[in-house]
């Protein structure tokens, strides 16, 4: 075993900046309590949705629900299912693998796996926390550990988790630790890839960030690792669906799927042109040109758009340029990720780890960026992690015209793309320092 991995895993931790740490821990908490006690308050009881009383909604339509239906059988995504649960709608394609990961607390009565998702969110915040300070130099640092985790808990999708109980901190966790792990566990990061694999918007770009980062054998393991864990309850349904006949289940399940993604899409928050919680670029542009792409023009902007970091990222692995997601890499390829494609506001905190790695100064790729720089970008990347301005709560009090609705639900995702481009551009400079053969 490599002595500095071994001396990392058996250090004991240490307090550091004793104010930052009672700053973080602080932060932290009240953070957790402000969520949890707003999910109480606005507690949406399961059944028809609404944005007023919206606490633990996303824990009931899109986990608790969902599961419990896959484990009969049944499809998640189909008329059936909506009619037969108390939920707001069928759910869009999640990979049925990641549903059936939280079997143990569907099998609880509501009330306890609400509050066991609740402290597993707590728990997940913490590793977040963790693994980024980790990555950016700082294993084992409490004042660290527990800042990131204060920032974590009071950035909106931080805030927005406690209070709907969406699976976003688990989703984080694995796109970290696959981008991060990829090349040097590439173990570790097939089976994160299995989370992230549970959201097409995910796993589409960072599938394809990672091939040209050259992580060929996390990708194939992954790969391998996915199509087991949605392919087999994906025939559980399609067995129980089509009475037997497989063939005629997968059918039913496809036409479902097709289905509730039409009736997903219509929802004006997931409309480019309405929303106010999108990030992608093409959802900045479709919003000031007033148009409503389609899906193909979702994937020839996301190639579009992934196309200059596909080829930097080539470039970086050919040199052997690889400081990890905390890293210049990690910001090229999340920032990229995150303005490829359809993205929601919550999806930002992966920009926590390069955030933090830019922050703390200590990863390799941050070292020989300027100071101005680096708060330039870290305020780009605090933007969409704090831009509570475009939520629905502020629009509604302050009534914005329509100029200014498009600005301010629009920087979030500007922010994103100039970050994409500066990661871009010192990419490009560092592979140019660099010796050839």
């Amino acid at each position: 075993m490599n002595p500095s991995i071994k001396n990392e895993a058996t250090a004991k931790f240490q307090i550091g900046h004793r104010w930052l740490a009672v700053t973080g821990l602080v932060l932290f908490l009240v953070g957790v309590a402000a969520g949890g006690a707003r999910a109480v308050k606005k507690y949406q009881p399961p059944g028809p949705f609404t944005h007023d009383n919206a606490g633990f909604c996303d824990f009931h339509n899109g986990l608790y629900y969902p599961t419990a239906a896959v484990l009969k059988g049944i499809s998640p995504y189909g008329r059936e299912y909506a009619d037969a649960y108390p939920v707001d709608r069928a759910i869009p394609f999640f990979s049925p693998g990641f549903l059936v990961l939280h079997a143990p607390i569907v099998m609880l009565p509501l009330r306890a796996a609400e509050i066991l998702f609740f402290v597993l969110i707590v728990i997940t915040a913490l590793g977040i926390a963790y693994l980024t300070a980790s990555m950016a130099g700082m294993p084992k640092r409490l004042d660290a550990i527990l800042l990131i985790a204060g920032l974590l808990v009071f950035s909106r999708g931080g805030h927005s988790t406690f209070y709907n109980g969406y699976f976003t901190f688990e989703i984080i966790l694995a796109a970290l630790l696959a981008v991060h792990f990829a090349d040097r566990r590439p173990w570790w990061s097939a089976f994160a890839l299995v989370v992230v694999s549970a959201k097409p918007t995910y796993i589409l770009p960072l599938g394809f960030l990672l091939l040209a980062r050259r992580n060929f054998k996390a990708l194939l393991i992954g790969a391998v690792l996915s199509i087991l864990a949605a392919g087999i309850p994906f025939a559980w349904i399609a067995y129980q669906t089509g009475d037997g006949d497989l063939g005629a289940g997968f059918a039913q399940i496809a036409d479902d799927i097709r289905a509730t993604q039409e009736v997903h899409m219509q929802v004006p928050d997931e409309q480019p042109i309405h929303s106010w919680t999108r990030l992608d670029i093409l959802a900045v542009a479709a919003k000031w040109l007033e148009v409503d792409p389609d899906q193909t023009i979702h994937l020839l902007v996301m190639f579009a758009v992934l196309a200059v970091p596909m080829v930097l990222l080539y470039r970086r692995a050919q040199l052997g340029i690889d400081d990890g997601a905390a890293g210049l890499t990690g910001l090229l390829i999340l920032s990229a990720f995150l303005a490829s494609l359809y993205h929601q506001f919550y999806d930002s905190l992966v920009l926590i780890a390069p955030l933090g790695g830019l922050m703390i100064g200590r990863v390799a790729g941050w070292k020989t960026v300027g100071l101005p720089t680096r708060i330039i970008l870290a305020g780009l990347m605090l933007l969409p992690l704090f831009n509570y301005f475009s939520t629905r709560i502020f629009l509604r009090v302050v009534s914005p015209g329509d100029y200014a609705l498009k600005v301010l639900t629009s920087v979030s995702g500007l922010a994103i793309f100039v970050v994409m481009i500066f990661a871009c551009l010192l990419a490009f400079q560092q592979t140019r320092r660099m010796p050839t053969d």
